[in-house]
């Protein structure tokens, strides 16, 4: 997807050379995952997914991919939509991008006031292809991609990449793209990442040292065989991160007969409460708003397996959500992406 991306005539690696941030139209794409706003939208969120063939990759996926999807959709629905009903009914994510984005153009807009802030969801509405439609229909002379997600992965930030690579393709559109690539490293990030553990850490009872788990989302084997710098980039993140504190990481949300990275997030809560754990402090690293991994899967179950386990006090650190501190970090990595010159690296 990036190889596609930066081969477009279109794309430019360093747009200040030939954009005026301050006086011409130019959008910022939020690029995130999506999740069901109801539960009647479960099923076209779970079909969505299970379409793609980055999520999926089949010999024959040309044939199989849409009935595979079907199958897996009608098995899966029921229990999803019961974990979503047990988080009020739908997934939180996109009001939470929408407040980020409403925030970063509060933020850049005297600075930049022709600029834009847009919101593209890979999997459920506002669908990224539509927003860079209507960039493009507004005039913006320039779009810059800002994923959600502090690590690149082939199925998160690629795949949100190959819709744009996509509208592209069909489009004639004179507008201009760039993109920021990952920030797991970016100082800003790990500062806010260690200071809502020593917040969390406040929160536990002070008997004993409290453990650190850092939780990531796992990603199938064969992607880190291929390539993929995920989880490679999750492990500098928390080194990063963790220094100075008691820290492990594991890895969580995996489904499917595939071999995935590991250890398993679950299997390691289970192996601390026999080593005599009794406070520990979970960080969903890969995760920057609160949605179904984190308020379902760690919140209710890995919660309840904690206390299975004899894990008396479970803290999560507070995910970044609408966060200042949040918004302003994105406003730095804008900021430094479009004041690059041509030869230098963001």
């Amino acid at each position: 997807m990036i190889d596609t991306l930066t081969a477009d005539k279109r794309y430019t690696a360093a747009p200040a050379g030939s954009i005026n941030f301050g006086d011409e139209k130019w959008a910022i794409l939020l690029l995130n995952m999506g999740g069901p706003q109801t539960l009647d939208d479960v099923d076209d969120y779970l079909y969505n997914i299970f379409t793609d063939p980055v999520i999926i990759e089949l010999p024959l996926s040309r044939f199989l991919q849409k009935p595979l999807a079907r199958m897996i959709c009608k098995k899966r629905a029921p229990l999803v939509k019961k974990q979503y009903q047990a988080i009020g009914g739908g997934s939180p994510l996109l009001q939470w991008t929408e407040l980020t984005g409403e925030g970063l153009q509060r933020i850049l807009h005297e600075s930049y006031p022709q600029l834009s802030v847009y919101v593209g969801m890979r999997y459920t509405p506002p669908e990224i292809q539509k927003q860079m439609e209507s960039i493009a229909a507004v005039g913006c002379r320039h779009v810059l991609l800002l994923p959600l997600y502090p690590q690149y992965c082939k199925a998160t930030t690629g795949t949100a990449i190959g819709e744009v690579c996509r509208w592209l393709k069909k489009s004639s559109a004179e507008l201009s793209v760039s993109l920021v690539h990952d920030w797991h490293d970016h100082p800003a990030y790990l500062k806010l990442l260690r200071e809502n553990i020593t917040a969390a850490l406040n929160k536990t009872d002070g008997k004993q040292k409290s453990k650190v788990l850092f939780s990531a989302h796992s990603l199938p084997d064969k992607l880190v065989r291929q390539g993929d710098p995920y989880v490679d980039q999750v492990r500098q993140t928390v080194a990063f991160a963790g220094a100075g504190f008691d820290y492990e990481l594991s890895f969580q949300s995996r489904s499917g007969p595939v071999k995935w990275v590991g250890p398993q997030t679950a299997e390691t809560i289970k192996r601390l409460g026999k080593e005599g754990v009794r406070e520990l402090v979970i960080v969903p690293v890969s995760f920057v708003s609160d949605h179904i991994e984190t308020m379902y899967e760690i919140d209710v179950k890995l919660r309840r397996l904690a206390e299975l386990s004899g894990i008396e006090k479970f803290v999560r650190t507070d995910s970044f959500n609408d966060d200042p501190r949040f918004i302003h970090l994105l406003a730095d990595l804008v900021r430094q992406k479009i004041t690059v010159k041509a030869g230098q690296t963001t």
